[in-house]
């Protein structure tokens, strides 16, 4: 049916001829209906022309009855399709019940085709939205988005969007869910629920249209796999709903937990939803998932009302403290609902699993250097790239400067340059230290007291030898708890029984100097650090 005609068209019916006019048509918030009869064009060669007449004829009367006692108003009856609105989505639902149902139920004639009889079997779509009469009909977007809908649908089917599920205030036992959709033409996604009822079938295919089951942006190439990292995430979400990611930034958290997410697509029935929070996580995450705000609630409310019963996953990147108050509100009203979220350091919400990205293997960082080297036009391979990999164990946000250096010379020169002036090598255009002066800024003083005192130790400290550095200062397995957080300093497990809490080589490098022991501090954010730590605790230990 072209939707163009019938939003203008005037109204006729079989027992009586009328304009409509606007004061006729119910206003504001609105449902659609239409129905159509499915293969119509397909039964009708079929048929011949008076025995589908017959049909099609008995088809409308049954409609037309339903409609009367539901006060549905037709607005367009074109060929084998009705065009409806109601005032109250409740009353549309009854109806599209009781139209499969009389039609169902209904005797219908065997024309002595030796078919037995012929029942049509007729699709319903259903949308409500604001919408506004003038003669004839109604012009908006929302009568097009109801005949896609109704598109979609199998014969014997009734379809709705989910604002039509909640203004009918349809409880879980009488819909179904079926995820989100992209329909022709139309900007964004909609949600498709099935009507059921007890004497209807309940069984179908999917929709003949394409499914919108996650927004994960594609990757230009296909990233570095780190099993190991998915596998801690698997663990984590067996007994989390909220799991963060943390670490400082380019240290690759954005590629781990897109590349997992996509994984788990198929284990999500409400898809998988990617955004970055910004200044309002409500906002964005309405954005992300396709729906429009209500200029009345606040966003966030608006994407509660959406996510609320949905077995689906969020993938917040780049999120700090301030998003916090928010997902604890998505997880207590959605309680079907996983988050996975990705930061400098973590919500510390009740129930999180926190999992800071750790080293990854020496053969994973240099096929990532191997990749960053191709990204500027130096054709390097993994094995090329290993010992200048192994030189900054592997720690992912000095790979992206090491490869400036490497695809204008080669690993070899690279590394000798590494070897000669390591700081200089790493930070030549500013970004390495800055993105350790941030992660550094987040955390308290005691917390980079300790992390200076690690710093000058190339082998580490145990649990026993951290608290023995800083014995005189209270809380200081909290600040070993910051520093792991936010992957300043990686836990290492020689055996089973033991815990080595190391910074690895490049902050090292970074913090106190080329100097495996050195406790010089050229670098102006350890002079930072140190001023601060005297300033604010005056704990530091005086060598």
């Amino acid at each position: 049916m072209d939707t163009t005609t019938a939003i203008t068209a005037p109204h006729t019916t079989q027992t009586a001829h009328r304009t409509l006019t606007a004061d006729l048509l119910p206003a504001g918030d609105v449902t659609f209906m239409f129905t159509d009869i499915e293969g119509s064009t397909r039964l009708a060669s079929g048929l011949g022309a008076e025995p589908y007449r017959i049909v099609l004829h008995r088809h409308r009367a049954l409609i037309r009855e339903v409609l009367r006692t539901h006060q549905g108003t037709e607005i367009e009856t074109e060929g084998d399709s009705f065009f409806v609105v109601f005032a109250d989505a409740a009353d549309a639902a009854g109806a599209a019940v009781e139209i499969q149902a009389a039609l169902r139920r209904a005797p219908w004639p065997d024309l002595g085709l030796e078919r037995g009889p012929i029942r049509p079997r007729v699709r319903v779509g259903l949308h409500t939205g604001e919408a506004w009469p003038s003669a004839g009909g109604y012009a908006t977007p929302e009568v097009h988005r109801t005949a896609r809908i109704c598109a979609a649908a199998h014969g014997d089917q009734i379809l709705g969007s989910a604002q039509f599920a909640s203004a009918a205030c349809l409880g879980p036992q009488r819909l179904e869910r079926l995820g989100y959709f992209e329909l022709r033409g139309l900007p964004g996604t909609t949600e498709l629920v099935q009507l059921t009822a007890p004497d209807l079938p309940a069984e179908f295919p999917p929709p003949p249209i394409r499914p919108l089951r996650h927004n994960l942006p594609a990757d230009l190439k296909p990233p570095v796999e780190r099993p190991g990292e998915h596998r801690e995430l698997d663990r984590a979400f067996a007994g989390h709903r909220l799991v963060t990611v943390t670490g400082l930034d380019g240290c690759g958290k954005t590629t781990l937990v897109r590349a997992w997410a996509r994984g788990r697509v198929p284990l999500h029935p409400d898809g998988v939803w990617y955004c970055r929070p910004g200044d309002d996580l409500g906002a964005s995450l309405l954005e992300a998932i396709g729906k429009r705000p209500d200029q009345l609630r606040h966003p966030i409310e608006t994407a509660v009302d959406h996510l609320r019963g949905r077995e689906a996953l969020l993938v917040l990147d780049d999120v700090d403290r301030s998003h916090a108050w928010a997902v604890e509100k998505l997880l207590r009203e959605c309680h079907r609902l996983n988050v996975l979220a990705a930061g400098i350091r973590p919500l510390e919400l009740p129930g999180e699993a926190k999992r800071a990205l750790q080293l990854p293997p020496v053969e994973v960082a240099a096929a990532m250097l191997a990749g960053f080297c191709e990204e500027r036009g130096a054709a390097w391979s993994a094995a090329d790239c290993r010992a200048l990999a192994a030189a900054v164990e592997g720690f992912v946000p000095a790979l992206r400067p090491l490869a400036d250096v490497t695809a204008f010379s080669s690993p070899a020169a690279a590394l000798r340059r590494l070897r000669e002036h390591p700081v200089a090598t790493l930070d030549s255009a500013g970004g390495f230290q800055a993105a350790v002066d941030e992660a550094v800024g987040l955390i308290s003083g005691p917390a980079q007291a300790v992390l200076l005192e690690l710093a000058a130790r190339g082998g580490g400290a145990t649990v026993d030898e951290v608290l023995d550095l800083c014995r005189q200062r209270d809380g200081s397995l909290e600040a070993l708890v910051e520093l792991v957080d936010v992957a300043l300093v990686v836990i290492e497990r020689p055996t089973m029984e033991q815990a080595l809490y190391r910074v690895p080589r490049p902050l090292r490098w970074l913090l106190c100097g080329p100097g495996a022991e050195s406790r010089q501090l050229p670098v102006s954010l350890a002079r930072r650090l140190v001023n601060a730590v005297k300033a604010e605790t005056g704990l530091v230990k005086s060598r």
